[in-house]
């Protein structure tokens, strides 16, 4: 089974993408550390105060991120410029968004909206993330995610279902475990 551990730099696109405040996102962060501290990087796992402080710097980078992103051309000129090169595909691996994705929606249910689900369309989600078709490759993923942070897909009703066997227009209900 993979491990998609969190890390600070998620942590930081959580509390970012949801524009949460400072104090919210500190009692978050502890809460995840005391109740949920096997899903944390185990950098993270005995040290909340290092946490803390790598959350604060990921998030202050993700505000700034369209200046810093600016400079990219300069910072590849440089690498160049001492032979090396650096190519910005690098930095991107192939299911990083979805993978995001999973441990957003788990932060959202266990300890931010109070509600205990998440209802989408897979194609919603797909289209989310650039996917405009679904492949075993993507299938198998998706199943790690979700076996990794033990969420369940359900149909209406609260039939449990296959995410790779529904349709893409079927409405489905995402659950922690």
């Amino acid at each position: 089974m993979i491990e998609l551990y969190y890390d600070s730099f998620d942590f930081a696109c959580i509390i970012h993408s949801l524009d949460i405040g400072t104090k919210t996102a500190s009692i978050m962060l502890e809460k995840i550390w005391k109740e949920d501290n096997q899903y944390l990087s185990p950098y993270y796992r005995t040290n909340l105060r290092q946490l803390y402080l790598d959350v604060h710097y990921w998030t202050d980078y993700l505000c700034d991120k369209p200046e810093i992103d600016k400079e990219f051309p300069t910072i590849q000129k440089d690498f160049h410029s001492f032979g090396k090169d650096m190519e910005e595909e690098a930095f991107i691996t192939d299911y990083f968004d979805i993978d995001l994705f999973f441990k957003m929606k788990r932060v959202q249910i266990l300890y931010l909206d109070g509600q205990d689900y998440v209802r989408m369309k897979l194609r919603t989600l797909l289209k989310a993330y650039g996917y405009k078709r679904r492949t075993q490759e993507l299938l198998k993923y998706l199943r790690e995610c979700m076996m990794f942070y033990h969420m369940q897909t359900y149909l209406r009703g609260k039939e449990e279902c296959d995410i790779g066997e529904i349709g893409l227009d079927e409405m489905i209900t995402i659950r922690v475990l």
